[in-house]
């Protein structure tokens, strides 16, 4: 199983650095603020489309950006990042969010307040699915970084799991639906908590 684990973790980063547009990305965060990571769908969806024998086109896509700064007291440099993200990548939808900062505003399905989050590894395990709970780096030394809580083997098994961390079945099933993953990517199988 660690093997396959670090199979998955090698082919995602021959992945990266064979997509010229994600690791300029990478690249540029790295300079802009060496502790952010780019997350969730850019990286997924590279991988879903490579598994679908295609390529994913970054340009008008959302690209979320996260990072974990227990002192930072205002959205200030979350802010400033964001700017100067849209500044080099004009084309993209940028979401920038301090980790630290998330239990400020979000609330459960039930309206209440979560504890802080502890790192970005506690942010990403809290995620509604597990194949989008991943963060990559570039580090200071070029090299790539990974942060998968769940591991990379729903990601590159094309299995849709929900985690009942933080949301329910009905919201990750509905998150499911609208963005349409099943119908853009039909290798794609949903996994029943059930069985």
């Amino acid at each position: 199983m660690a093997l396959h684990q670090t199979n998955h973790r090698e082919h995602l980063f021959d992945l990266i650095l064979n997509s010229p547009a994600l690791y300029e990305l990478l690249k540029q965060l790295s300079q802009l603020h060496p502790q952010a990571y780019v997350s969730a769908g850019a990286i997924r969806n590279t991988v879903w489309a490579f598994l679908h024998g295609s390529s994913f086109d970054l340009k008008y896509s959302d690209v979320d950006v996260i990072y974990y700064d227990v002192l930072e007291s205002n959205n200030h440099v979350q802010q400033q990042l964001k700017q100067k993200l849209e500044k080099l990548f004009p084309k993209q939808q940028w979401d920038v969010l301090n980790q630290a900062a998330v239990h400020t505003w979000y609330r459960t399905e039930n309206g209440e307040k979560i504890q802080p989050l502890q790192s970005i590894e506690h942010a990403l395990s809290l995620w509604p699915e597990t194949a989008t709970a991943i963060a990559i780096r570039l580090n200071p030394l070029g090299e790539l970084e990974l942060i998968a809580p769940f591991g990379l083997q729903d990601l590159f098994e094309l299995r849709l799991c929900w985690n009942p961390a933080l949301v329910s079945y009905v919201t990750f099933k509905n998150r499911v639906d609208s963005k349409q993953w099943l119908q853009q990517w039909p290798k794609l199988q949903l996994v029943d908590p059930k069985l």
